[in-house]
């Protein structure tokens, strides 16, 4: 067997792999004989057909497979021992193959490849860009307590109707019977609010399905219909209020505290609205960090300037990719190049950083994740509690779209907290209302992007999205 390799354009090289029979010939052989005793033939039994039969019938196929193999492993160790580093797949030059499968002797196959550049990142030129600290307001901080005073309260009945009250009902349809049911005020619209605040038990009005409700799930949940049956539903009905119940926000006491945080984290008015300010501000950490990290990519990737075998990736995405073409294939390249150097950004990034991410940090987060969404809390729960985390978080794991999630959102916090290490940037604190104007200013101001900037930048989101991405090992 002989490899060689020849440079045929930038970054761009010719691989050339020969092999003599003794090279192929002893694999061919064992796989002949160990099918020999697995095959049935009529006629035979099973491990007595002659050699000459086998190799008659499947001789070429094997042979074809062996070499196949062969020749993808000893590229790879080629690879390997010469240090050398490429982009997406080799292609195969079928035009320059030599060899015949029906009269095997000497092979030979050939081969392009592209070598992935070698980058330097001066992460100091980022320094310029901000990252984000979004701090809770006031109003934010009295709205979660309030919040989490009503969830801990108790309901009282009352004879005339308030904000956020639930009512049980009779409804009167135009055209049907009647039916009970409850309505929560917190499924109104907020112009509607006028149509039931202040009205007294046992009233009966009008209203407009249609218009009252803020979504189509809130109305089928009222009228007691499929959400694809709300076509055919009532659209005025008439209700008489049969009960008012009012939610009683619970008081700040003992009681309060030791049910909301049975850790005793929280005992006083103080220590909780520092906590609610943390619980609100962990909340905003994604969306800061993902707007600082997008920022950062954008400029590395409109600021970094490097060589790459745009001839063999041409040939590689026409050749492998249906969406491309000798005809488009010029046209769509500099999109296609930009979304590559992203890819080789974030490699290199996360070369830097020594971001490596194992199945057990995986693990934890789907724990954590599980933790805050069913229990509200990241801090230590009893017994029964920890079993259920650890069930779901089992059942969890099962599923590969959620591993893949997790491992992503993952990746993205570790290059983000990397890129902040890397660069040391400064910090602009402010609420959420004024970060969501800034970058929205931002946006607006900065020059259209073109469509596969916009593709390498979803890609650098934690939320899953349908963009595809090349894949850039063999």
């Amino acid at each position: 067997m002989n490899i060689t390799r020849e440079q045929i354009g930038t970054l761009h090289e010719q691989i050339t792999i020969t092999f003599v029979p003794e090279d192929y010939q002893p694999a061919v052989n064992k796989s002949l004989k160990d099918l020999k005793n697995k095959i049935q033939e009529p006629g035979f039994r099973k491990g007595h057909i002659p050699m000459g039969l086998v190799n008659k019938k499947y001789g070429k196929s094997v042979l074809v497979d062996e070499l196949s193999k062969m020749t993808n492993d000893k590229m790879l160790d080629f690879f390997k021992e010469n240090n050398i580093n490429i982009l997406f797949e080799p292609i195969e030059k079928l035009d320059t193959t030599v060899g015949d499968f029906d009269n095997p002797k000497d092979f030979t196959f050939t081969f392009e490849i592209g070598l992935r550049p070698e980058l330097t990142i001066d992460y100091a030129k980022a320094k310029k860009i901000d990252t984000y600290k979004i701090i809770a307001t006031d109003e934010e901080i009295n709205t979660e307590i309030h919040s989490l005073r009503k969830r801990l309260g108790k309901f009282a009945s009352t004879e005339e109707v308030a904000e956020e009250d639930m009512l049980l009902t009779t409804v009167q349809p135009e055209e049907g019977e009647k039916f009970t049911s409850s309505l929560v005020l917190t499924y109104v619209k907020e112009d509607q609010m006028k149509e039931f605040v202040g009205k007294k038990l046992h009233d009966e009005f009008t209203i407009d399905t249609t218009i009252v409700f803020k979504s189509d799930y809130e109305r089928s949940t009222f009228l007691k219909v499929k959400m694809e049956e709300l076509e055919n539903a009532p659209k005025k009905v008439t209700i008489k209020i049969d009960a008012i119940h009012h939610m009683e926000p619970a008081e700040l006491n003992e009681e309060f505290f030791s049910k909301a945080f049975p850790d005793g984290s929280v005992k006083d008015e103080n220590s909780l609205k520092e906590s609610v300010k943390n619980q609100i501000e962990l909340r905003y950490i994604n969306d800061a960090n993902m707007v600082y990290r997008n920022k950062i990519m954008d400029f590395l990737v409109d600021n970094t300037t490097v060589e790459l075998p745009d001839n063999f990736i041409k040939n590689y995405l026409v050749r492998n990719d249906n969406r491309y073409n000798a005809e488009n294939i010029e046209e769509q390249y500099d999109n296609l190049r930009k979304s590559i150097l992203f890819q080789l950004l974030e490699d290199k990034i996360s070369q830097d950083c020594q971001i490596n991410i194992d199945r057990d940090a995986v693990l934890n987060y789907i724990k954590d994740y599980i933790r805050m969404s069913y229990f509200g809390s990241m801090t230590e729960m009893d017994k029964e509690q920890e079993e259920q985390v650890m069930r779901l978080t089992t059942e969890m794991m099962k599923n590969q779209e959620n591993v893949k999630n997790a491992y992503q959102n993952l990746f993205f916090e570790k290059l983000t907290e990397g890129l902040k290490q890397q660069i040391n940037p400064k910090t602009k604190e402010m609420d959420y209302q004024s970060f969501i104007k800034e970058v929205t200013q931002t946006i607006e101001e900065k020059p259209k992007k073109t469509k596969a900037t916009k593709t390498a930048k979803a890609k650098a989101q934690e939320e899953n999205n349908n963009s595809e991405q090349l894949s850039l090992d063999f």
